[in-house]
């Protein structure tokens, strides 16, 4: 029988085998729940004066508006940064830091991204957070990172852990089971990202591999389609249940300083996706949605990276600096150049690291049988099959108008050079046989079994 991970259990757990500067994260997950927090908060953070930040989503529950409850219960101000969606660039950052004020007792209503600009807020105020999950969207509403768009590029920086997290099933039961469902989507991308945080650490870049932070929430992975059944029917118990295994995932990333416990090549590639949508003055699909279909190319990319390996031809090369600045200069060319600038810092500064570090590469390159068998990794078939159980995307233009073949492949070819983290692309990158025409083959090949 599987067990779905408990997030206080997790901690409990990892206080008991020595595991240290653990977030004090109050978690309420159940029906109903909602009140018992608020009122345990307020009398908790008695000091301080409470204020609700809304992204003005028409959060609802038998009760009523969940906004206008929570404002006449607290009898506090609400401040509303949009009209059911936000864009958490640093001008809405600075914006909500302005009107929430110092020294709050900041209780956030709202997305996945008003969540992330909260947490920032409560960071730069001094306040305390009360997160109040208004979807099983995605596994970050508990993490001390937040999703940022800076100089046009996503960057993950670090905020703050919330003081109490709320995911009341009266609440998430009403939201869109779309993005219930895209909860599933954003779990379904753990293996892809633990093995590529094994690929980095095993190389020495980035955080050390810790896999009892992940273990549960791998082992979880054969009841997503049950999860996502329970997204599409609002039923409570399996709401609940994901909204628990959303959370162990989400405190995976603060606990090891880090998202590469939950995000590798997969959410490179939605934030390039997003980019581009964001360019194009068009929405992006859900974020757990993007990231299912572009999984599906990054189990891929792994094939492709082992049968060079294994073809006894392999040879390291890491790109010189006019070849990497050009790449990314054309990857970057129709946006602003701030962002082809902001991109090429972090892209460089993993390129100098690889440089250095040449040798760690060629190791793992002769010692790859033994680091293959490490990895819990599903083929391209067993990511498909559960996809496929849980009814989540698996092409392009399942994700909407204007999501095609071309986009999958501006945004998969590129993935490596958007940020500092070393991916599964980078290895292919420096084997020399990353190109267009293999990026094009596995968007074509991921399109064909789709």
């Amino acid at each position: 029988m599987i067990t779905i991970p408990d997030p206080a259990a997790l901690l409990a757990a990892l206080r008991a085998d020595g595991h240290a500067g653990l977030p004090d994260v109050d978690v309420r997950i159940g029906e109903s729940v909602l009140d018992g927090a608020i009122n345990d908060s307020s009398e908790r953070f008695a000091s301080i004066g409470p204020v609700i930040l809304s992204d003005g989503g028409p959060y609802r529950t038998s009760a009523g508006s969940v906004v206008d409850r929570l404002a006449g219960h607290l009898g506090c101000p609400v401040v509303q940064l949009g009209r059911g969606a936000v864009r958490a660039d640093e001008e809405t950052v600075e914006r909500s830091v302005a009107q929430v004020g110092s020294n709050r007792l900041l209780v956030s209503v709202g997305s996945g991204t008003l969540t992330d600009i909260a947490k920032v807020t409560a960071q730069r105020t001094g306040s305390r957070h009360v997160a109040v999950q208004t979807a099983c969207s995605i596994n970050g509403f508990i993490a001390d990172r937040s999703v940022l768009v800076v100089a046009g590029a996503k960057r993950t920086v670090q905020s703050r852990w919330p003081d109490v997290l709320v995911a009341d099933t009266d609440i998430l039961t009403a939201a869109p089971w779309q993005l219930n469902l895209a909860g599933v989507g954003d779990l379904s991308t753990v293996p892809n990202a633990v093995a590529e945080w094994q690929l980095a650490a095993r190389l020495g870049h980035g955080p050390p591999y810790t896999p009892a932070v992940v273990d549960d929430v791998l082992a979880a992975n054969p009841v997503l389609p049950a999860l996502a059944r329970a997204a599409r029917d609002a039923e409570p118990t399996g709401i609940a249940d994901l909204a628990r295994l959303l959370a162990a995932s989400g405190l995976s990333m603060g606990i090891v300083g880090s998202t590469a416990p939950a995000s590798g090549t997969e959410h490179a590639v939605s934030h390039l996706l997003e980019m581009a949508r964001s360019r194009q003055g068009r929405a992006a699909a859900a974020h757990g949605m993007q990231v299912t279909v572009a999984t599906r190319l990054a189990v891929r990319v792994w094939q492709l990276v082992d049968s060079t390996i294994r073809s006894a031809d392999a040879k390291v090369w890491v790109p010189d600096e006019t070849t990497s600045r050009d790449a990314v200069a054309r990857a970057f060319a129709e946006f602003e150049p701030q962002t082809a600038e902001e991109c090429w810092t972090a892209y460089s500064a993993k390129r100098n690291w690889l440089l250095a570090h040449q040798f760690a590469v060629e190791t793992l390159v002769s010692d790859w049988d033994a680091f293959a068998r490490s990895l819990r990794l599903p083929s391209p078939e067993q990511f498909d099959e559960i996809s496929r159980a849980s009814g989540l995307p698996t092409r392009g233009q399942d994700l909407g108008v204007g999501y095609d073949d071309d986009l999958l492949f501006w945004a998969l070819r590129n993935s490596h050079l958007l940020r500092e983290r070393i991916s599964i692309v980078d290895l292919a990158d420096v084997l020399g046989v990353w190109s267009d025409d293999t990026a094009w083959s596995i968007v074509a090949d991921a399109a064909k079994d789709g």
